[in-house]
């Protein structure tokens, strides 16, 4: 592995451990037995350090949960269990998100920026899918739709911890609730039925 990407990777490793604020330029060098010089000689500033190895976090975490989802087989469910797992490591996200804002807010607005996109452009490709599939209405306004549901749903997930919620209702059931009914609004026949069915498998668990 190139020294380079070691380094990025290792420090993204440590950011999701330690946070923002908390990585040091040393201790990224001292851990990996190499020189501040030599790991300036690789990054520019720490700031140049900090966005690849946020990049690479996020994107981690993102081709490790597409790269789970057989698209051959991809449902409407398939989707729910996607959220779910992101979901329930929005945490780390969100901490590295909020210190980068405080600290970093440029660095913040790119980051922020690129990680849209790119979730844009996946769920894009996965509704487009999921109308060839006939699960989607192709009456549906996918650009529409996938911009209205990618903002409702980040919102839930950087609210986590802060949101007022009905007595009983878990954070989880309350983002279940949005993207289920998300999906009842652009879904055909066939795809209610999807959801129907796995709601029924959810209440056999």
């Amino acid at each position: 592995m190139h020294r380079r990407e070691k380094i990025i990777r290792r420090a993204a490793e440590m950011i999701a451990e330690l946070g923002v604020k908390s990585l040091r330029v040393d201790d990224v060098a001292h851990d990996l037995g190499i020189s501040k010089r030599t790991l300036y000689e690789l990054f520019a500033d720490k700031k140049e350090l900090l966005y690849y190895s946020i990049k690479r976090l996020f994107m981690n975490e993102a081709t490790e949960v597409l790269e789970s989802v057989d698209r051959e087989q991809m449902g409407i469910p398939t989707l729910f269990e996607i959220f779910d797992v992101m979901m329930a490591r929005s945490a780390v996200r969100k901490r590295v998100m909020e210190n980068l804002a405080k600290f970093y807010p440029e660095l913040y607005e790119r980051v922020m920026t690129e990680n849209r996109d790119f979730g844009l452009s996946a769920l894009r490709d996965q509704l487009n899918s999921l109308v060839e599939k006939g699960l989607i209405s192709e009456m549906a306004n996918i650009d529409l739709s996938i911009t209205m549901f990618y903002y409702t749903s980040m919102g839930l997930m950087r609210r986590q911890g802060r949101l007022v919620l009905p007595n009983g209702m878990s954070e989880l059931d309350a983002f279940r609730y949005t993207i289920i009914n998300f999906f009842r609004g652009i879904a055909t026949l066939k795809g209610v039925e999807q959801i129907d069915a796995w709601l029924a498998e959810q209440k056999e668990r």
